[in-house]
This record gives structure tokens, C-alpha cells and sequence, in this order.
């Protein structure tokens, strides 16, 4: 153990380091923090609002809602979405809890984001000091992780993906567990807790943690640092305290998988670190671009991978340097790992596809990880890498200087350096708060659900965060990961399919269509619990103002100049049904999975399970006990007893069908049926 007054010196040097990163943070988040409490920070378009709808989903779930933030209906109304695989970023959402009772929902979600640059760059600071570095080294190996252009990148919106501190702090657990003489127990625990925080921050980055374990016990055992057993042993103690600790996701994770259908999420193949984009700036750097800047994708936010030329000219001489990469052959080979993955499934050059297969192609092969979407995400590892091989070589060159006070203006001149390199001012903010329509949605009592054309399939994180304003469910919305069964849900009710075409000018506001929706339509608004319709004047004129007024009961109860707030009156809505006929133009709200479409038998329309599993969603009229009949087109019934519950509340049921049903099965549903229980 070190002595009091070399702990309290290096504690000092911390704290200045500290300091010194605020600073830095200050400057590359301009203008935020100029606006902090009044903006948010990210590309008004893009997913930013997500984000913080994410914050404000998982305040409402725990505070106010008492229950799990990972599964919602508060979006995709009434079906209802899990979000264990979803971008939720889940312990930002507990942090923002009390932060924003403290200092307001805005600020709150800012502090958020600023603090991962000071926590990622003192946790660079503190691994480089763990592997030897001295505070100089270990100051710009902090200034080259937290500010790299890969973070000030992500700042157009993706608030989990800037929690890169996790990485060193891991790092740093596991090199001193894995170089501890008796097995620590604590440490285990600690570096297990470790990955199950970054797990609940952002589940690509717990891969990278993963990935980087992995490595690093492969590497222990072949250099024959510590025993194999002895890695084995710690590597699995680390790996239970996590899956012991991330159980509850997995379970919700688990269970999405096993009930819905998901496909292949594209863009493996477009989202990869471009090999001249490792050294080429991108045309955000503030002082690079307009000289030496060059996007090789139009998606800047997931393409930039550049890391600055002092960082990468001092990684590579640190590398081939014999004295300052001694003790350091991991990093190395964790750089050279990242590097080759980050390049995607096959080499590209200044953004020409050469058709070269890279390693990362067999990565799409292994369960879990053919969801990794972005390859170039890898290269925060490369930025890591490199970032510790320069804190080592930057102190073995400064030990041929002597002067302390040349070390230090030579360690600022080369922070400054990388500072102006790294400088990609303004960042994007955009102005917080939604239109003052939505306050009096707000204000209205009860539980119901707004819609917004065009937002409601074009811009779900911006109806999103409108929620977060007016705080009433809305059906649609958007998550990193939407099983097929839930858009298609929605897209074939009548209402929003030609709300949805009349806005894409697809379809023509004639006789036939007001016709068949002035009869489904209002039974659709009745299920959805449809009270008030946003609809922007661009769209107006397209007739879908027209529409909704000849459909629905509905008022106009505002407008501001460029959106129209139409309020459904609940009253003249028709009552809820006690008898749902299969082939009914609305019947596709209550066989929401399982179920092929209406097919006739016998002239009579009816519905089939199409596999093994199927659901009904219903809203009980009445709160007793009721029996859930399906009608069978051969004059059979099948039940099943409801328990009473809460009327008017949408429920689900799930249906389990045999894999090899006898000839009466599958069903040929005619009907759906509530009545008394027997």
C-alpha cells in the first residue's frame, strides 16, 4: 500500500486532472452549456428525443407507475412493446430520477451527457496510472479517450452509446483482479458489478466488454502471466456476478425473443470504419475539415472513427518503440482486434467496397452477436488502445527531459494539440419543449391516446418526446428493436392505414373509403381510446382533416398556425362490443398475433391460427367474471373463464395450439364472444 502522502499527492493530481477535463468539456460542447437548461443536445432530427423519451419513460415507470421500465404500453397502445432490447440506457434513467428533481428535466438530461466525458477521461487517467503511465502520459491518454471524435460524433444523439467510461473502469477492475496475488474476491464482485452497469447503459458496449475479456484471458494464459485455472476461475466468478446482476433484463430479453418475431437488423454492412477514415478527419472537426475532412457515409454519427493524427502517429511509435511498449502487448493486440472488427464484414477504402471478407463476417454467424449493428463501434477499443500506448511512450520521451515545468508545457501543448484536432463546435442543440397545443392535452384528465400525422409513422421519436410534454399514451413510436407483429398490428386497422395513406398522397378521399371507415372507424377510435388527433397544415390539404371530420366525432379544439388539434368526443363513440365478428373490417384489433387474415367458409369470414401460439386482445364492458368464446365456424365453441377484473381495460390473452392438432383444430374463428361465466 502506498504511503498517506503519495495517495493524498496522487489524489490531488486526480482532482486536477478532474478539473481540467470539465474544462475541456466545456469547450468542445459548445454551445450547450450556454444553453443548458433550455435545450437538449443532439441533431434536432435525429434520435436524440428518443433518448430522452427513455429518461422520462423510466422516471413515469418507477416513480409514478410502480412497475418494470423495461415493458410499456405507453407506447404502441394497447399492444404494448419490451424494451430489453431497446436502446433504453436504463441507469441513465435512474440517475435522471433525482438529477432532475434537483435541477429540472433539461439541465438534468444534459449533466448526463457531460459527465461521461469527465468519467470517461479520468477512467482512461486512471487505467494509464494503474499500467505505470505518469500524470502527464496518463492526462492526454484521458484527453484522447474522453474527447476522441467518436464520442463528439455520437453527441447527434445517442446518449447511451457517450457512456464509453465504463470500458476503462472494467478495464482497469480486471487488470487488477487478473494481477492480484490471492483471489479478491471483491474485485471479482466489483468488475462483475462493473459490466452489469455498463450492461444497463448499453448493451453493444457490454459485448466490447466481453470481447475485451476474452482477449484478455487468452492472452494471460499464452504469456503464462497467471495460472489458466487461476484466469478461469476469476473470469467466471466476474461473468456470474454479472449474468446474477443483469438477470432481470435477460429475463425480459428472453422472453421478447421467445414471443415475437424480429428481423435481421440491417446495417452491418454500412455502418463500418471506412480504412481511409482512420486517418482522414471528417468534415465536423472544426480546424481538420474544411482542409483534410472527408465522410465516407452520409451517417457521420456511426461512421467516424478518426482519432486524431497526435494520438495515432504516438500509438504506432509507442508500438514500435521496445521500451515503451514493454509490459503493454495486450493493449496492442486489443487495438489490432478492434481495429480489424471495426472494418465491418469486408474491406472498404475512401468508400469504395473492395469485396475482401474481414473477420467480422463470421461474428454474424454466432447467436446474440448478429445483432451487433454498427462494426464500427470497435473502434472506441482502437481509441483505448492507442490511448494507453501513448500515456506509456509520452512518459518514456519525457524522461529524457529533466525540467519539470518543460514536462508540463510540453504535456499542455500537447493536449492542446489534440484539443484543436478533436474541435467540432457548434454541436447540434435543439430548442426543448413541445407546442403549446399539446398543454392543453396535458391539462385534460384521463387516460387516453393521442395521434400526430405525420409522426404517426414518420417521425416517432418526435411524437416521443411530445408524450413526454403532454404525458398521454400514444399508439406507434419507435424502438431500436420492433417485432414485425407490432407495426403490422397497426398498419392493417382501418382509421390509421388511411390516415397513413392519405398522407403519403397514396390514396383518394372518395365515397367507397368514407363509406367502410364511417362504420370501423369509430369502433377503432373506441378500442385505442383515441381522444385528441395532432395533424400539421401540410398535411391538411391532403384530405386528412376532411377525413377525420366525416369518420369521427371529432372538434377542432386548436390551432396554432402549422398543426391542428382535433378532440374525439368520447361520448359519441359507440359502446364497447360484446360480440366481435372475425371477418368485421375492425376485427383486426382483437387477433393481434397468431392469426391468418379472414378467409371465407361457407360464406361465413373467419380466422385460422397460423402457428402455435396466437393472442386476443379485448376490452371488457363489464368489471364481473366473464367466459372468452371463439365461435367455430362448424358451430363448436372453445372458452375460456376471465377472472373479473377492471372494465374498460385493455387485456390479453394468450392461445396455445397444438403442433399437430386432430382434424378439428386449427380453429375456424367466426366469432369472439364475452359473456357471463357459467
Amino acid at each position: 500500500m502506498r504511503p498517506p502522502e503519495e495517495r493524498s499527492e496522487r489524489a490531488k493530481t486526480a482532482g486536477l486532472a478532474a478539473l481540467a477535463y470539465a474544462a475541456l468539456t466545456t469547450l468542445l460542447t459548445w454551445p450547450l452549456p450556454y444553453f443548458f437548461t433550455t435545450h437538449h443536445v443532439g441533431a434536432s432530427g435525429g434520435d436524440a428525443r428518443i433518448y430522452l423519451w427513455n429518461l422520462w419513460w423510466v422516471r413515469k415507470a418507477l416513480v409514478d407507475l410502480h412497475t418494470s421500465p423495461l415493458q410499456t404500453d405507453w407506447i404502441f397502445y394497447p399492444v404494448g412493446i419490451g424494451l430489453a432490447l431497446h436502446t433504453l440506457a436504463l441507469l441513465h434513467g435512474v440517475v435522471f430520477v433525482p438529477l432532475s428533481a434537483l435541477v429540472g428535466d433539461v439541465a438534468a438530461a444534459n449533466l448526463i451527457v457531460c459527465a461521461t466525458f469527465v468519467a470517461s477521461a479520468l477512467a482512461a487517467y486512471a487505467l494509464c496510472r494503474r499500467l505505470g503511465a505518469g500524470p502527464e502520459g496518463a492526462f492526454l491518454a484521458g484527453v484522447a479517450f474522453g474527447f476522441c471524435p467518436y464520442r463528439l460524433a455520437h453527441l447527434a444523439g445517442h446518449y447511451d452509446l457517450m457512456s464509453t467510461e465504463w470500458i476503462p473502469i472494467y478495464a482497469l477492475v480486471l487488470v487488477i483482479l487478473m494481477e492480484a496475488g490471492p483471489t479478491r474476491f471483491g474485485l471479482a464482485l466489483l468488475a462483475g458489478a462493473v459490466a452489469a452497469a455498463c450492461g444497463y447503459t448499453s448493451l453493444s458496449y457490454l459485448v466490447f466488454l466481453v470481447f475485451l475479456s476474452v482477449l484478455y484471458a487468452a492472452w494471460a494464459v499464452v504469456t503464462r502471466r497467471p495460472r489458466a485455472t487461476t484466469v478461469a476461475w476469476r473470469g467466471a466468478l466476474v461473468a456470474a456476478t454479472a449474468a446474477v446482476l443483469l438477470l432481470p433484463l435477460a429475463i425480459e430479453a428472453g422472453r421478447d425473443l421467445a414471443m415475437w418475431r424480429y428481423l435481421p437488423y440491417p446495417g452491418s454492412g454500412r455502418y463500418v470504419a471506412d480504412l481511409a477514415a482512420y486517418v482522414r478527419p471528417g468534415p465536423a472537426q472544426t480546424v481538420l475539415g474544411p482542409r483534410l475532412g472527408r465522410a465516407f457515409d452520409r451517417d457521420l454519427t456511426d461512421t467516424t472513427v478518426f482519432p486524431g493524427y497526435l494520438l495515432l502517429a504516438a500509438g504506432l511509435a509507442a508500438a514500435l518503440d521496445r521500451r515503451a511498449r514493454r509490459g503493454l502487448g495486450f493493449w496492442i493486440l486489443l487495438g489490432g482486434a478492434a481495429f480489424l472488427l471495426s472494418l465491418g464484414p469486408s474491406l472498404r477504402v475512401g468508400g469504395r467496397d473492395l469485396g475482401v471478407p474481414l473477420p467480422f463476417a463470421l461474428l454474424q454467424h454466432v447467436p446474440l452477436l448478429q445483432h451487433l449493428r454498427a462494426p464500427s463501434r470497435f473502434s472506441i477499443l482502437v481509441v483505448l488502445a492507442l490511448a494507453v500506448l501513448l500515456a506509456a511512450g509520452w512518459m518514456a520521451w519525457l524522461g529524457r527531459v529533466r525540467r519539470g515545468w518543460v514536462r508540463l508545457l510540453l504535456t499542455v501543448a500537447a493536449a492542446a494539440l489534440m484539443t484543436i484536432e478533436y474541435l467540432a463546435v457548434p454541436v447540434p442543440v435543439f430548442q426543448a419543449g413541445a407546442p403549446a397545443l399539446f398543454g392543453r392535452v396535458a391539462a385534460e384528465p384521463g387516460d387516453f391516446t393521442v395521434v400526430e400525422v405525420p409522426g404517426i409513422d414518420q417521425a416517432p421519436g418526435r411524437i416521443m418526446y411530445d408524450q413526454t410534454v403532454h404525458g398521454k399514451r400514444i399508439f406507434i413510436g419507435t424502438a431500436a428493436r420492433v417485432p414485425v407483429e407490432k407495426t403490422s398490428y397497426y398498419f392493417g386497422l382501418p382509421l390509421v392505414r388511411p390516415l397513413v395513406d392519405l398522407r403519403k398522397g397514396r390514396l383518394e378521399l372518395d365515397g367507397d373509403l368514407l363509406a367502410r371507415e364511417k362504420e370501423a372507424a369509430p369502433r377503432v377510435a373506441r378500442f385505442l381510446a383515441l381522444r385528441y388527433v395532432v395533424v400539421e397544415h401540410a398535411f391538411a390539404d391532403r384530405g386528412v382533416v376532411a377525413f377525420l371530420e366525416q369518420v369521427l366525432p371529432v372538434t377542432r379544439a386548436g390551432d396554432d398556425g402549422e398543426r391542428l388539434l382535433l378532440r374525439v368526443t368520447p361520448e359519441a363513440l359507440p359502446p364497447l362490443p360484446w360480440r366481435m365478428a372475425a371477418g368485421a373490417p375492425e376485427s383486426r384489433m382483437y387477433f393481434e398475433s397468431g392469426w391468418t387474415p379472414p378467409a371465407d367458409v361457407d360464406g361465413v369470414p373467419t380466422r385460422s391460427p397460423s402457428g402455435t401460439r396466437s393472442t386476443i386482445l379485448f376490452r371488457r364492458p363489464s368489471a364481473d367474471a366473464r367466459r372468452l368464446v371463439l365461435e367455430v365456424a362448424d358451430g363448436s365453441e372453445l372458452s375460456w373463464p376471465l377472472a373479473p377484473g377492471p372494465a374498460d381495460v385493455v387485456e390479453r390473452l394468450e392461445l396455445t395450439w397444438a403442433a399437430a392438432p386432430p382434424p378439428a383444430l386449427p380453429p375456424r374463428v367466426a366469432a369472439l364472444r364475452l359473456e357471463p361465466a357459467r
